[in-house]
């Protein structure tokens, strides 16, 4: 290359060089007369905004006690445009009171008077016209009306070379005592104050930065060459250090914002103690889990300690020292701390102690997790889980596969199985030949429709053993409505079960004995029915035998005689049907009316009562079915109206009646059968359906008839059957529920 090529490149690029930086250092300097000049604005802000600042605490101490007083020296008058602006001792010394706007105007005037800053109390509608706003004034209280957010408004006066600020005023309580009347509200920004500096105060400084600005550029030029490269290395350092600080600052606020939303959003309450001072600090969250605003109680020890319940005190102290002393990693422990409403509200309190390089316990923060509704729900579950336990039915709950999840002391000791030999097992390993599997079937598809089952089984437990119980099993749904569990509750009913058996075999027996006296009785009312008939047919074989030894048979004669007799026998051949069909035993059920059975219980005891003069009514206002076994109701009408007779005709009443009436009420049919026999004696009223039972000689009752009758209306029949004295007698009832056609599909 040629060198003077080479020269002419190095004079260039070093002319460039030196143009170059001596461009950038002027400009660099300019930048730094202008940011010389906005920290000089900044200082004369801070410096007003520091004045503005001071007149708020003087403020705020005087609200802080509602104004002060002080003795009138001759200078200071009492505020005109304040209530109650005086006050006397008790001495009689006259006090004047000085509230927070006339101790800001009287301090305004003192430093406007002694001072080089002007002060200034104002507002676009002040009681006191000393307080009219000016022009920059009104500018900034308009500033503030329509930008909340913003708290001063500064200016530049340079035709007074003055720096105007002015800070607002918020509304307190303090200022309703003057300014209520104008409509003041708390919270609203009515005012404020403002801070006039001469600008000449700064200037000497401003001037002194800038008077050797000439010489520092030519001498910044002569060293541009060496501090360009230090400058280059040092304004890299910088700029890596500050993208590491930004980087860092991010990082911070990102892991600051993502603990206040956590803190926030979990409604936890922070609390941090200082152990070196014991300053305490409550968060709002904390406060309001026990019902208070957060400047309703003092952030002080003495709040928590005169809050926490007598009977935790002990132990949660005694975990907070055993945190502080290393025994343990982090503090957790569970009390109860008084609300404002004198409730308990369960606090689960977690935190740890923090130590400093000494290993000397400094600090412990912390939340409080607001746990009432969890440990009342504990309360109850523990509740629930003991009398679960100490039931007496068996409690089973499976998954929706059918395995057993749980089952309750009671299913062990009823089914032999440990509770661990039944959780993951199937509920048919007690599983019986009795229950087919056709009626299993039909349960489970009961409970995958979502109904509930009830039941009985017949289960064999873990030794092989029999047993009974009655159950109801329901599926367990979610929110969702589907099925996540099934629930079985069960009763043995074993010994139930026998008992029932071996009643039934009794009553059976009392059945049969029933009949069987109802057989006697129908036998005399047999002889009742045929009495007559046979005499009939006597008399006319007598007179036909007569007519034949006398050789005076007549044929129409004889064919009378025989008519008769074929008409009598026909008689006791009906009698013999109708005694023979209440006899006849009737397995299923029969529908029917009242009126029918009672019109067939006429038919065959109608000779008996014809015969003790006793009078029948009936009387059917009702016609409606019932579904009984015929004949055992058809018993129990004889039982009844035979009962109603003996009494009649034993007690010899003269016009012996019987009255039966049919009604209904609601649901039931109500048969009721009343005669005229005097009644029954009060004092034995309640016992004649007891078995064995009787007021008749031992040859004439068994005492099983009026017993029998109930148990068939009211065990085979589901009615009820009972009986009332009337002023002229006794009064049967038997009530049948009504049937209906809707029922013959259940």
């Amino acid at each position: 290359m040629n060198p003077k090529l080479v020269r002419n490149l190095v004079f260039i690029f070093l002319s460039l060089l030196i143009v170059s930086m001596t461009y950038f250092i002027i400009n660099y300097k300019n930048k730094i007369h202008e940011t010389n000049k906005s920290l000089f604005t900044q200082t004369i802000f801070q410096a007003a905004k520091a004045h503005f600042e001071n007149v708020k605490v003087f403020r705020s101490w005087n609200a802080k006690y509602g104004g002060v007083y002080v003795k009138p020296d001759g200078k200071i008058k009492p505020n005109e445009y304040l209530k109650d602006n005086v006050l006397y001792s008790e001495d009689g010394e006259l006090l004047i009171k000085i509230n927070p706007a006339w101790m800001t105007r009287q301090v305004s005037e003192m430093i406007n008077k002694n001072g080089n800053y002007s002060y200034k109390i104002t507002s676009l509608n002040p009681l006191n016209p000393l307080n009219k706003a000016n022009e920059f004034e009104e500018k900034a209280l308009k500033f503030f009306e329509k930008n909340e957010k913003e708290s001063y408004y500064t200016e530049i006066d340079y035709d007074r070379n003055n720096y105007n600020f002015i800070g607002k005023l918020v509304v307190e309580d303090s200022c309703l005592s003057c300014h209520q009347s104008q409509g003041y509200k708390l919270g609203e920004v009515r005012g404020g104050i403002s801070v006039s500096i001469p600008l000449s105060l700064y200037q000497s400084s401003l001037d002194e930065i800038f008077e050797n600005y000439s010489l520092q550029i030519i001498a910044i030029i002569l060293f541009s060459l060496v501090l360009l490269f230090i400058i280059a290395l040092v304004v890299n350092k910088i700029y890596k250090n500050q993208v590491k600080l930004y980087e860092l600052k991010d990082k911070y606020k990102i892991l600051y914002d993502r603990y206040d939303y956590a803190v926030t959003g979990s409604k936890l309450g922070l609390w941090d103690w200082n152990l070196k001072t014991d300053e305490v600090y409550f968060s709002k969250i904390w406060k309001e889990m026990l019902g208070y605003k957060e400047d309703e109680l003092e952030n002080i020890l003495d709040t928590w300690d005169e809050r926490v319940h007598p009977d935790d005190k002990d132990k949660a102290i005694k975990d907070i020292l055993a945190n502080q002393n290393k025994e343990t990693l982090f503090y957790e422990n569970i009390h109860r701390l008084r609300h404002k409403d004198g409730s308990w509200v369960w606090i689960l309190d977690k935190g740890r102690t923090i130590f400093d390089e000494n290993g000397q316990a400094v600090r412990m923060l912390g939340f409080h997790t607001d746990i009432t509704n969890m440990q009342l729900l504990k309360q109850e579950l523990i509740k629930l889980k003991i009398a679960i336990e100490h039931s007496p039915i068996s409690i089973v709950i499976t998954n929706t596969d059918g395995e057993i999840e749980y089952v309750n002391p009671h299913f062990t000791k009823v089914t032999g199985y440990t509770y661990g030999e039944s959780i993951g097992q199937n509920p048919r390993i007690l599983k019986s030949e009795f229950t087919s599997s056709s009626d299993y079937k039909d349960l489970w598809e009961m409970l995958v429709s979502k109904k509930t089952w009830r039941g009985t089984f017949k289960n064999i437990d873990k030794d092989g053993k029999e047993f009974w119980e009655s159950a109801i099993i329901t599926p367990i749904l979610d929110n969702n409505n589907e099925i996540i569990n099934f629930l079985a509750i069960k009763q043995e009913i074993t010994k139930e079960i026998y008992l029932k058996e071996e009643l039934k075999d009794k009553e059976e027996i009392m059945i049969a004995q029933s009949r069987h006296a109802a057989m006697g009785e129908m036998i005399s009312m047999i002889a009742h029915q045929w009495r007559q008939p046979i005499s009939v047919i006597s008399m006319a074989a007598n007179n036909t035998l007569v007519d034949i030894e006398l050789g005076m048979v007549d044929d129409e004669e004889l064919k009378d005689n025989t008519d008769s007799i074929l008409e009598q026998t026909k008689y006791l051949s009906q009698t013999i049907d109708d005694f023979r069909d209440f006899f006849k035993p009737n397995k299923e059920k029969e529908i029917t009316t009242p009126k029918v059975l009672i019109d067939e219980t006429l038919k065959i005891m109608d000779k008996s009562l014809e015969n003790n003069g006793i009078v029948v009514n009936i009387e059917e206002k009702d016609s409606v079915e019932v579904k009984v076994h015929s004949r055992e109701l058809l018993q129990v009408f004889i039982n009844i109206i035979k009962n109603a007779k003996e009494a009649l005709v034993s007690n010899n009443i003269k016009d012996k009646k019987i009255d039966i009436c049919i009604f209904k009420i609601n649901q039931v049919i109500k048969v009721q059968i009343c005669d005229n026999g005097c009644g029954i004696k009060e004092e034995i009223i309640d016992k004649i359906f007891d078995p064995y039972f009787s007021t008749k000689d031992e040859k004439d009752g068994t005492g099983l008839g009026l017993y029998m009758c109930k148990t068939i209306v009211e065990k085979h029949f589901n009615g009820q059957i009972g009986v009332y004295n009337n002023n002229s007698g006794a009064c049967f009832y038997v009530d049948l529920p009504i049937y209906r056609s809707e029922d013959a599909n259940r």
